[in-house]
């Protein structure tokens, strides 16, 4: 996929749905992407529930939109940029299943490194209520070594 245009970025303002065509999924994906890209934890409440649960690989789960903002404020603050390429997608129920890549560099690494990882997600979308079409549970997994490496040369 190219890089999400202005145009896609403007879908950040719209609702939460629940997407029912592939074509769906993939503005529910860019404007889901488009907000993590952001790197603002402010903005989290406008794609996970309040109860959301999130796991990254082995760790244990975190629960609750205030702690999953506060899981990703140490890591968000030192990136000076984060990018998310679908390189596919698929819907089944309500969960979406996505394989992509996603790109960071990190504030005032020495080494200047643009790492990119590939990372799986599996996304269940809440299919009822006032948050519909918001993440109630999200699974993550991809290598993370690389950007620990950078986040830890990084003052």
């Amino acid at each position: 996929m190219a890089l999400r245009t202005l145009r896609n970025l403007n879908r950040i303002k719209t609702m939460a749905f629940v997407p029912t065509s592939r074509s769906e999924v993939q503005t529910w994906l860019d404007r889901f992407l488009a907000i993590n890209d952001t790197l603002d934890v402010s903005k989290l409440d406008t794609v996970y529930t309040k109860n959301a649960t999130v796991k990254f690989g082995n760790r244990p789960i975190i629960q609750g939109l205030e702690n999953i903002q506060n899981f990703f404020v140490p890591t968000w603050s030192r990136e000076e940029l984060m990018h998310h390429d679908v390189d596919s997608f698929d819907m089944i129920d309500n969960r979406i299943y996505q394989e992509c890549r996603v790109t960071w560099k990190v504030k005032n690494d020495p080494e200047k490194e643009t790492i990119v990882l590939s990372a799986i997600a599996v996304l269940h979308l809440a299919t009822t209520g006032e948050e519909k079409g918001l993440v109630s549970h999200a699974a993550y997994y991809m290598d993370g070594a690389p950007l620990n490496a950078a986040l830890k040369r990084s003052p």
